[in-house]
């Protein structure tokens, strides 16, 4: 019975990795045309309107290419993900400060795939990636270097009432860091100079799986969960200093059990 098991045990991790090669490959090929083909087209017909409706096209249309990505990792038996208490930041009017933990490398997929129109502050090497620089530009991403100009940036898409996702920690989590880094300046610098809330979102997942260090051709054996809870808004207070501000934001992960932990299959909120 013990043999037996374990050549099951062997048989269900090959699978696994398989369905996930296969899927990985659909994706990659998926993305390669679209950034290749389609999008290169869609930038071109963006360009004939004004920037911020360009903007909020260019956002809307990976929000919809982000969103087949999920649903096919999900219909794949790959991932599950669930959301719980996003209903009032959708419904939310005005500029906001999305504010994600971050443990592994597609979680801004899952956030834009769930909230509509942001503009995403990424690492400014993915902007001469020609698989993504399209849709980047298309929808007004902005580049984490030089960090005067980012936070310049943000603070005026902020000022005109829009959204933007930004990483507080800076990097991927390392979990020798109590499961969240140390939040950046750069976040509080944000907050105070545009009046908008920091609206954090706490991710947590099962696996290690594209975490820091983890490379993205070790395929996991296994489905992994994957959920993401919005937490309550927080503005700064004008009178507090920034890094009393940082930590007590950083702590409202910690209280959440925020990273790579052991969670269980929740329906969707």
């Amino acid at each position: 019975m013990t043999a037996a098991a374990d050549n099951s045990g062997r048989m269900n991790a090959f699978l696994g990795r398989a369905r996930a090669l296969a899927v990985g490959l659909v994706i990659a090929v998926a993305w390669t045309f679209s950034a290749l083909f389609l999008m290169p087209l869609i930038r071109m017909a963006l360009l004939l309107r004004a920037q911020p409706r360009r903007r909020e096209l260019g956002q809307t249309v990976l929000r919809g290419v982000f969103r087949c990505v999920v649903q096919l990792l999900q219909k794949s038996g790959v991932i599950t993900v669930t959301y719980q208490g996003f209903a009032p930041l959708l419904a939310h009017t005005g500029p906001v400060i999305l504010a994600p933990n971050h443990p592994a490398l597609w979680d801004a997929v899952f956030i834009l795939a769930k909230v509509d129109r942001a503009a995403c502050v990424l690492k400014a090497s993915l902007l001469r990636n020609p698989l993504l620089v399209v849709g980047a530009r298309a929808a007004g991403y902005i580049p984490h270097e030089p960090a005067h100009q980012m936070l310049r940036r943000c603070i005026e898409l902020l000022r005109g009432g829009e959204r933007v996702l930004f990483f507080p920690e800076g990097t991927r989590t390392c979990f020798e860091q109590n499961c969240v880094n140390p939040l950046s300046g750069g976040l509080a610098v944000l907050a105070r100079n545009s009046g908008a809330p920091v609206w954090p979102i706490y991710i947590q997942t099962s696996s290690g799986y594209l975490g820091k260090g983890w490379p993205i051709w070790r395929l996991p054996s296994e489905t992994i969960h994957v959920r993401l809870c919005a937490g309550i808004p927080i503005t700064y207070p004008q009178d507090q200093a920034a890094a009393e501000f940082l930590e007590t934001l950083r702590a409202t992960y910690l209280a959440a059990g925020c990273g790579h932990v052991s969670i269980e299959t929740t329906k969707n909120a």
